[in-house]
């Protein structure tokens, strides 16, 4: 997209937008309607539109004024490889006393968890973490402002989940994801990319999913889950003008 259009924007704004719709559309499809959303429907509206693409204008205001560096977004095949190693031994570490037909659903969750996770990251890393971070370094120096804003965005991650409905807005849950985010939000203060961040947070999404019995993701087919993931990562990748 047009970079110059970036460059005109304030990027403090963009962050509070990109944070403040995700939140606000998440609270109304949950909340303040009568019947939970059609799983496509949500996907399309909340996920996508409210959790990815208005995320990715705000990250390419960031990266415009050099609050961002692209390689955040690119290609990073070492911190994809820890990324799926450390998810992968977090999930079956979780899961492994499972009976068979929760492990039937692993792959099926996994597709159909990508992109949400993708949207959480960009929001929550990509825009709060940044934006906490530029804000604390100064005060504190790298190694303090990097733990500190990884602090802020997991408390952050954690609240969000009370615009969610049960089981992840209970107080209890918020406790876990307070925990668990601690450590993806680490995980990209030391790897600084993003996709590879998506992809812990989605494998570790995943062991949630088969611990509370949650099915609703999977009430989508393989197929559109599938095609809105690489759709996701396409208009991210367009938006903000990088190709891996």
């Amino acid at each position: 997209m047009d970079s110059l259009l970036f460059e005109s924007l304030s990027p403090f704004a963009v962050q509070f937008a990109g944070i403040g719709v995700l939140t606000a559309a998440n609270f109304a499809a949950n909340h303040a309607v009568s019947r939970p959303l059609p799983r496509l429907v949500y996907t399309i509206f909340i996920v996508f539109l409210a959790g990815t693409v208005i995320p990715a204008i705000a990250l390419g205001v960031l990266l415009a004024h050099g609050l961002l560096k692209s390689q955040t977004l690119g290609l990073a095949p070492g911190a994809l490889v820890a990324a799926l190693g450390l998810g992968t031994l977090f999930l079956l570490g979780s899961v492994w006393r499972e009976d068979a037909a929760q492990w039937r659903r692993i792959p099926r969750l996994l597709i159909a968890l990508f992109a949400p996770s993708l949207a959480e990251v960009l929001v929550f890393l990509g825009l709060v973490f940044t934006g906490a971070h530029a804000l604390l370094v100064p005060w504190t120096g790298p190694l303090l402002g990097g733990a500190g804003a990884a602090a802020v965005t997991s408390a952050a991650f954690a609240l969000y989940h009370l615009t969610h409905a049960a089981p992840w807005n209970a107080w209890r849950t918020v406790k876990i994801l307070l925990v668990v985010w601690l450590a993806i939000a680490l995980f990209y203060a030391f790897t600084a990319n993003l996709w590879a961040a998506a992809l812990l947070n989605t494998l570790m999404a995943t062991v949630g999913f088969v611990k509370n019995r949650v099915t609703r993701p999977e009430e989508q087919p393989v197929a559109i889950s599938a095609l809105l993931d690489v759709a996701a990562i396409c208009s991210v990748l367009w938006i903000c003008g990088i190709w891996l």
